[in-house]
This record gives C-alpha cells, sequence and structure tokens, in this order.
C-alpha cells in the first residue's frame, strides 16, 4: 500500500478492531456471518466462508501451507489448523492485531503451526515466495489501493497449482455504470471512507487485474443473499448515523459506523454483492 493509505488503514483498525469484537458477530472473527446452504447454527455461519478455503485445499497434500493476506486476529486460521493439519501464515497492518492474534495462537497451542505477523500484503515477505497451496483474504482485498499490486503479491505466494480466494464486497454492474444518482454515488463514498477502501472495483474488473498476474477466475460465489442485514443493532447505528449526519462528525470511530451503515445501505440496494472469487494459476 502507499504509505499514505497504510497508515489509515493501520489506524483504521488499530482504533477499530475492539469496536468490531463488540458490535460483530463473536469469538475472534471480525467477519460477517453467512447463513450459507446446510448453515443451521451461528457458530457454523461465522465460519461459513472457512469451510469453502477448506474446500479448497488440495487433495493428497498431507500438509498444505495456507496464506491469509489481511488475517486481523488469526480467527480464520486458527479454524482452519483446528479441522486441517496446515501451517499457516497470516499478515496484518496492524500491530494491535498482530499482537492479539499471536496471543490467542499460543493460547490455542497453535503457535508451532500457525503465525501472524505485521505486514503489508502489497510487498509479502521474501519466505512467503512459492510456499502456499492455498491464498485467500476475508474482507481485506478492498483495502488495497493497488489491485494489481494486490494480485502480483497473491500470485506470489502460491506454488504452481495454487489457488487463491478473495471474499468481499464488489461493485454491482448497476454500481459500475456511469450517471449514478448522487444519493447512490453519496452512499458509495461514505463506505468507501468509512471503511478505508482502496479497490472497489466489478467482479469483471478484477478477473481482469488478475489475469494479468497469470490468476484465472475460476468459480464466483455470491453470499449476499444468506448475509444478516438490518439486525436491530443494524436499524439503530441507520438511525444515529442519519441524525449525525447534519453534525460535524469526523472521529475514527464514527466514520466507521457511517461507512459500515453506507455498506448495508448499498447491498440492500443492489449496489454491492458480498462475493467469494476463487482464482487459480494459469497451466
Amino acid at each position: 500500500m502507499t504509505a499514505t493509505h497504510a497508515e489509515a488503514v493501520r489506524r483504521y483498525y488499530d482504533r477499530n478492531t475492539a469496536a468490531f469484537d463488540r458490535l460483530g458477530q463473536g469469538g475472534a472473527s471480525i467477519h460477517r456471518a453467512v447463513w450459507g446452504p446446510g448453515v443451521t447454527t451461528r457458530a457454523e455461519a461465522f465460519h461459513h466462508v472457512d469451510e469453502l478455503i477448506l474446500a479448497a485445499l488440495p487433495k493428497g497434500v498431507p500438509d498444505p501451507t495456507v496464506v491469509d493476506l489481511g488475517c486481523g486476529l488469526g480467527a480464520s486460521l486458527m479454524y482452519l489448523a483446528g479441522r486441517a493439519p496446515i501451517r499457516g501464515e497470516g499478515l496484518t497492518i496492524s500491530p494491535r492485531q498482530a499482537e492479539g492474534a499471536t496471543r490467542l495462537l499460543a493460547g490455542a497451542g497453535l503457535a508451532g503451526r500457525v503465525r501472524c505477523r505485521e505486514g503489508n500484503y502489497l510487498a509479502v515477505p521474501g519466505d512467503l515466495a512459492a510456499v502456499a497451496d492455498v491464498t485467500f483474504s476475508i474482507e481485506a482485498f478492498l483495502h488495497s489501493p493497488d489491485a494489481g499490486g494486490y494480485f502480483r503479491e497473491a500470485a506470489r505466494t502460491l506454488r504452481p497449482g495454487g489457488r487463491l480466494l478473495v471474499c468481499d464486497d464488489f461493485l454491482t454492474p448497476a454500481a459500475a455504470a456511469p450517471g449514478l444518482a448522487p444519493r447512490r454515488a453519496r452512499r458509495l463514498a461514505e463506505f468507501r471512507d468509512g471503511w478505508r477502501v482502496g479497490s472497489l472495483l466489478s467482479v469483471e474488473q478484477v478477473a481482469a487485474a488478475a489475469a494479468e498476474h497469470g490468476l484465472v477466475l475460476e468459480d464466483d460465489l455470491d453470499l449476499t443473499p444468506h448475509l444478516e442485514l438490518r439486525r436491530p443493532r443494524d436499524r439503530f447505528i441507520a438511525a444515529l448515523v442519519a441524525a449525525g449526519r447534519p453534525l460535524p462528525l469526523r472521529g475514527e470511530y464514527w466514520r466507521m459506523l457511517s461507512g459500515g451503515d453506507a455498506l448495508q445501505w448499498c447491498l440492500l440496494n443492489g449496489l454491492l454483492n458480498y462475493r467469494v472469487l476463487r482464482f487459480r494459476t494459469r497451466s
């Protein structure tokens, strides 16, 4: 990431991770619950995307290596390591998250197999080159100000035949078209600002950026219908944001609330989709 944008994202997570955990949906995960096919409990919903990553692990590889670019507190890697004999590597831009993840991994007895550290996924450490059977990012890609740079580095982590999974919010064709109505443009701008978005692209734009670095889109799964939207707390935040919009509120916490409310509005109004894209290295 550029120095300015990286610092903004680092500050965003250093200051807001505790709030994400408090306002979020449980455990060390700060990602969204997804009530996908076959999910019957909240615990399963927290880890539905993690199960998709498990399913992408190569068959017949005894100890596959998994790299999480934008690992947060390491919840996904911990879940994967509890269900498969993986070796895991995670990068987070936030030193506070890296410290928290290290404590959680030690407490879970996984420090020997899984490591999370501070780092910028636009400059992946050399020891992660060509080690991964699967690399993934959950709600982290959109922070990158350089989509091509993200795919360059993600591809660099992969072994031949490896796969990359990116779970995030993407522009729909309606949002990507010119002449967006002012209210819709304003809500997208509030999301970009509040969540420190660097790359808000359509699936087609993302696929083109990935292809330049030898990654072929092989699967595109829309999870939007399975999200929890407009929960009572979400309605309360929406009312709070609406009441505060005329006021000069600019703090990090306020921007996070405003961005989250705008995200929900954009999902509900067909401007964004929450999707999992799976790429493979080109033969």
